[in-house]
């Protein structure tokens, strides 16, 4: 693959490279999600689509767990003059310490799964939830591990990789998500699109990296040496997963029901390419974020930060400015009438999209600055505003619920700017 690419390299320059690549995976995924729900939003019934949304919004539910307490300290993790094969074996700890952890979480979304199924024996308009929690269990343990592969290869400066394998997945996620469409497979069928794409790109992904046997002593140092961080970063999740645009909908499904969570799914759709573009970003700037901190200190880290933050306005406010114009010829051509009158719901959910990408460097810095009780306390604070805000404006709609999106997302970018700042101040001092 890298030979392949190297005309390219060549011609847009080594350091633009990984950016590129970023972006083809990005781009490549979110245009095959988009097709994906729009191809489902047109075959399922409302109250399916309710549930493959409310699937996917719970998968992000685990992978914010997986991502605190394992994939972003794996890919934070930077030190100078690593010797290259003690750093593969340390990588493939890291591996076997995220393929468990995918399992127990999905093992766990698949227990809380059967206990809502008995508690719907006595509360019965509980019982829509079933089966969201056990299609969750039964596609993150791929989703999971292609996710961490492709962090795998963001770390070993194999950006070219992950590109093509996010091409497979979102191809073979497309036609999975047509044919589970015209087959009347329903939800389930919607669900197994995202395993089969997962597992397509982790084939090509895994003989690149080929894991090392799990070795208990290197495994052991890191859990101890990360715990305590890991922790934190894991408790920062529950708060965030309120207010996430990828598992929000939980919350709404919970608030309001599964209509309300297909309708919040549709209008996503349109606006949630940003936060693939956002995600690509993220993927470059934070390795580079970690590696500028250990080389330079809090200048180096600010440096990245801020470029970070200019990238993402610039690219996500030209793509959702675009998407709030052309919100209702968008929604009638990606469902077909399915979900008209949404348009007004796009254009909030643009604003609040905007908002959110751009709280993302803040936080990178937080995360590099081990700074996971900052953290912590801002999420908490957004996710009791989040669930206020959704409280109050699920009285006016889905659109309403969008407006409190956007507010809260306000209100947390203050927040982590403040965090910013003191962190910048502290070490100037």
């Amino acid at each position: 693959m890298r030979t392949l690419a190297a005309p390219l390299e060549r011609r847009v320059g080594a350091a633009a490279a990984p950016r590129l690549y970023a972006l083809v995976d990005q781009g490549t995924s979110g245009v095959g999600n988009i097709i994906a729900f729009a191809l489902l939003g047109r075959a399922l019934a409302v109250t399916e689509f309710g549930a493959v949304g409310m699937m996917i919004g719970l998968h992000y539910v685990i992978s914010g767990f997986h991502r605190s307490a394992a994939v972003l300290p794996f890919t934070t993790d930077h030190r100078a003059g690593h010797d290259p094969r003690a750093a593969h074996a340390e990588n493939s700890d890291w591996w076997w310490i995220a393929l468990a952890l995918a399992l127990a979480l999905s093992a766990a979304t698949a227990l809380v799964g059967g206990a809502v199924a008995l508690a719907a024996r006595r509360w019965p308009e509980c019982g829509w939830a079933v089966e969201p929690l056990l299609l969750t269990a039964s596609i993150s343990p791929a989703m999971l591990a292609w996710e961490f592969a492709r962090r795998w290869l963001y770390k070993i400066d194999r950006a070219d990789m992950v590109a093509l394998c996010a091409t497979v997945y979102s191809l073979v996620l497309a036609l999975a998500a047509l044919t589970a469409g015209r087959l009347g497979l329903g939800a389930p069928g919607g669900a197994i699109a995202w395993v089969l794409a997962s597992l397509a790109a982790l084939a090509l992904a895994l003989p690149g990296l080929a894991p090392a046997r799990a070795d208990r002593a290197g495994v052991s140092a890191l859990v101890r040496r990360h715990r305590a961080e890991s922790s934190w970063l894991a408790a920062t999740n529950l708060p965030y997963s309120v207010y996430s645009t990828a598992s929000i909908v939980v919350v709404i499904g919970v608030l309001v029901g599964p209509v309300a969570a297909a309708l919040f799914t549709a209008a996503r759709t349109l606006t949630n390419p940003a936060m693939s573009i956002v995600s690509a970003i993220d993927s470059i700037d934070k390795p580079r974020a970690a590696r500028a901190f250990a080389a330079e200190g809090m200048a180096g880290l600010a440096r990245v930060v801020r470029r970070s933050r200019l990238t993402i306005a610039v690219a996500t406010g030209l793509y959702l400015a675009l998407v709030a114009l052309l919100a209702a010829p968008l929604v009638a051509l990606v469902f077909h009438g399915q979900y008209d009158g949404s348009a007004d719901t796009v254009r909030l959910l643009a604003l609040g999209f905007f908002l959110f990408g751009l709280n993302l460097p803040s936080e990178t810095l937080l995360i590099v600055r081990r700074a996971g009780r900052t953290m912590l306390a801002i999420r908490c604070v957004t996710a009791a505003l989040t669930i206020l805000g959704l409280w109050l404006g699920g009285r006016h709609g889905v659109a309403g619920m969008a407006i409190a999106f956007a507010v809260t997302q306000a209100i947390n970018l203050l927040l982590l700017r403040a965090a910013e700042a003191r962190h910048a101040r502290e070490t100037d001092a």
